[in-house]
């Protein structure tokens, strides 16, 4: 897809001056490549704000907020953030351009996030520790799909 990608993510985002956004919808009316990207950004926000919501557990939450204090005085939240930023993409990238991996509106396949647990996770059983995964990871899917509403 070489057409417009840059413009069609920017007037899904609302980032388009009124000139250039008219400019993109008359692409649309021509280009079913654009039409069927702008639809996939809306799928998959579809998707992320459909997620059911569960509850972080307060030692998660308490852990979570230790290890950003930690960060902030190491000075490694912009990398961190660059990084979050070009995990997301590649994620993104893998699930839209992968035609055999599509997600379904229902399938619930496309819920995936990676943690590096803590070095006092360790002491937990397997059990515990793929539960907690799943919590963070779930409350990590509640906080993207809240910002897109």
């Amino acid at each position: 897809m070489n057409c417009k990608t840059e413009q069609i993510h920017a007037y899904y985002d609302g980032e388009l001056s009124p000139s250039d956004r008219a400019a993109v919808e008359a692409h649309l009316g021509e280009c079913a490549e654009c039409r069927e990207l702008l639809a996939d950004l809306r799928s998959v926000s579809q998707l992320v704000a459909s997620a059911p919501m569960v509850e972080m557990p307060p030692q998660a939450i308490k852990r979570m907020q230790q290890a950003w204090w930690a960060a902030q005085d190491r000075g490694v939240l912009r990398v961190a953030s660059w990084l979050t930023a070009a995990a997301a993409a590649v994620i993104f990238a893998v699930v839209m351009f992968s035609p055999s991996q599509r997600p379904e509106a229902n399938s619930g396949n496309w819920q995936m996030a990676v943690l590096t647990p803590p070095s006092e996770f360790a002491d937990q059983d397997e059990t515990s520790q793929q539960n907690e995964v799943v919590d963070a990871a779930q409350w990590i899917a509640n906080d993207l799909a809240l910002a897109m509403r």
